[in-house]
């Protein structure tokens, strides 16, 4: 069984490279949309994301996905709206994440390349961490911090203020950034049970040697 599930996965990491894909639909729950080049496509849990994919959650939905280079689990909560983005830069790739819309956990790990969340007002660059992002319908932009440490950069002001772990930054309609601590309400059941759902899972990696377009070895790591 171990052996089939490793030729599964070295097929998928094949097409992955082959499509060029930058991500995997690892969950989904409820009304789920997968919006491609302005058009809706079908799909399935292990469907492969591209580069500009669109993905919304409706109410009491939830979906999640992991970059092809095992960095980093995106989970969406009900009524967001997020659209994927990356591209290789040197031997790493360059992630960004747009928050149109809702409540999204970004965890990432260390030393895996540039990472950065962008909402409709502010862009928040992160080194290795775990933090909620949420979006007002209103576009108001809210940060908080459960691990690591988050930067928090005002587009129309380019102020910047560092937002530590236990902490939520708030992003008033004049850009003005205010960093407190982090309060049991700032959360809801759901995303409390899902933060403490990540602690316990038991995380297990592989990596797995591939040869690129111009036959140069390279690795791909995956966290399952």
């Amino acid at each position: 069984m171990k052996k089939i599930m490793l030729l599964t996965l070295i097929l998928v990491l094949s097409t992955l490279l082959l499509a060029d894909s930058v991500a995997m639909l690892s969950a989904s729950k409820g009304k789920v949309e997968l919006e491609r080049a302005r058009k809706s496509v079908k799909f399935k849990n292990g469907e492969l994301l591209m580069n500009r994919d669109v993905l919304r959650t409706g109410p009491e939905s939830f979906a999640a996905y992991k970059y092809v280079d095992a960095s980093s689990m995106i989970k969406m909560f009900s009524n967001s709206v997020v659209t994927i983005n990356a591209s290789q830069e040197g031997t790493s790739l360059s992630k960004r994440v747009n928050v149109n819309k809702g409540s999204v956990l970004t965890q990432v790990k260390k030393g895996t390349g540039a990472f950065t969340v962008q909402t409709p007002t502010t862009v928040a660059s992160v080194k290795g961490t775990e933090f909620l992002t949420k979006v007002s319908d209103e576009g108001l932009s809210t940060f908080i911090v459960t691990d690591g440490e988050v930067e928090v950069r005002v587009l129309a002001t380019d102020e910047v203020k560092s937002v530590p772990k236990g902490s939520t930054a708030t992003v008033n309609q004049d850009g003005v950034v205010e960093v407190r601590e982090s309060t049991y309400e700032d959360t809801s059941e759901i995303e409390k049970a899902e933060l403490e759902s990540s602690r316990v899972k038991e995380i297990n990696n592989i990596r797995i040697p591939m040869l690129d377009s111009n036959g140069k070895l390279k690795y791909i790591d995956i966290t399952y």
